[in-house]
């Protein structure tokens, strides 16, 4: 096959993984770029992150969103000696590599995004910490 071609795939690819993903670190948005590595043989196109400065395959903006919670509000701390906010990062990435890793073994996310689209969220319950908001009309007694 054409290498031009598989090369023009492949920055389709990795730009619908940007637009559709954001970073395992800090939750931003991504961008396809050119990386020059040591020389421009060793160029190559990359998903990053511009906020974190480095290179990234992103995560489904659903995982990010629940391992952060996980973080931040059940304690999760894979090294409690380090307590600065590169460390809650390195633990929210921690945490959406093995929950990307379990969705990817139950067959319900591949590398082109999750195989069933996401539940959208009842608008009563915040998906994330379970809270309940009923409207004044709810709670009233008629």
């Amino acid at each position: 096959m054409d290498k031009e071609l598989l090369t023009r795939e492949r920055v389709e690819k990795l730009a619908q993984r940007a637009n559709r993903c954001c970073c395992k670190y800090c939750g931003g948005e991504l961008e396809v770029r050119m990386i020059v590595f040591a020389s421009v043989k060793d160029a190559g196109v990359e998903i990053f992150c511009p906020h974190c400065n480095r290179i990234e395959y992103g995560v489904e903006p659903e995982i990010y969103q629940n391992a952060r919670y996980f973080v931040e509000n059940l304690g999760y701390n894979a090294s409690p000696e380090a307590e600065d906010e590169g460390s809650k990062n390195l633990n929210i990435a921690k945490v959406c590599e093995m929950l990307t890793w379990n969705d990817m073994q139950l067959g319900f996310l591949t590398d082109n995004g999750f195989v069933y689209e996401p539940k959208e969220h009842n608008k009563k319950i915040d998906f994330v910490d379970g809270s309940v908001i009923y409207s004044e009309k709810e709670l009233s007694y008629e």
